[in-house]
C-alpha cells in the first residue's frame, strides 16, 4: 500500500468545549496520513494520477478554520471523510490532532487525538 503523509499542518480553528475556544479559537497541529492501494504518479509522474496533496492540505486549513466542533475526535472524523470525498484514490485516511494550548491545569506538550476512516 502507498502512503502520502502531510505532517503537523498548523491551522486555526475554534474547536473546543469552552466559550472561548470557541470565540478566541487556537492553532492546531494536524497529520494526515493518506493510504492508497497503488498511487500511479509514482511511474507515471503525473499529478492527475496521485493524491494532491496541496489540495488537501487546503481543505484541512479550510474545514478547521469554519468549524465549532466541541471535540477534536469529531473534527478528526470529519476531516478523514473529506478527504475520503475528495480523492478517490484514498482507501484510508488517518487524522491526528494534536491541541497544544488545551486549556486545562497541569504541564503538558500537547493532546492528541488519532483517528481512522475506511472507505466503504
Amino acid at each position: 500500500m502507498d502512503r502520502i503523509t502531510l505532517k503537523n499542518i498548523k491551522a486555526y480553528g475554534f474547536t473546543g468545549c469552552l466559550p472561548e475556544e470557541k470565540e478566541k479559537g487556537q492553532y492546531f497541529y494536524i497529520t494526515c496520513e493518506i493510504s492508497c492501494g497503488d498511487i500511479r504518479g509514482k511511474v507515471t509522474d503525473d499529478l492527475s494520477d496521485t493524491v494532491d496533496y496541496s489540495e488537501v492540505m487546503s481543505l484541512i486549513v479550510s474545514r478547521t478554520k469554519k468549524s465549532r466542533f466541541d471535540l477534536i475526535e469529531h473534527l478528526a472524523y470529519v476531516l478523514a471523510g473529506d478527504v475520503l470525498e475528495y480523492s478517490p484514490l484514498a482507501e484510508e485516511v488517518k487524522i491526528i490532532i494534536s491541541k497544544p494550548d488545551a486549556p486545562m491545569e497541569g504541564v503538558f506538550e500537547t493532546v492528541t487525538t488519532e483517528i481512522t476512516r475506511r472507505r466503504d
